[in-house]
């Protein structure tokens, strides 16, 4: 059986693109909801399951990124 890969190396833009990609496909499953007038059809179940995975992804990825607000004399990121 293969192993998955545990970690990548994807630059700055290729994470924004990715975030992007990733919103873009929310608003579109939030508009079918929307445009269907029926929030319990399910349809609109299956989209909020999905629309509930990609805020999760989106979420994951936010927490990994490492924000570099002010950095000191040591060279170490304050917060």
């Amino acid at each position: 059986m293969s192993k998955h890969q545990k970690s990548f190396q994807l630059t700055i833009q290729q994470i924004d693109l990715i975030e992007e990609a990733v919103r873009e496909r929310i608003g579109i499953l939030a508009h079918v909801v929307l445009a269907s007038g029926d929030a319990n059809s399910e349809e609109s179940r299956a989209n909020d399951d999905q629309i509930r995975d990609l805020n999760e992804l989106l979420g994951s990825l936010h927490n990994q990124k490492i924000f570099y607000s002010q950095v000191n004399r040591t060279g170490v990121p304050g917060g």
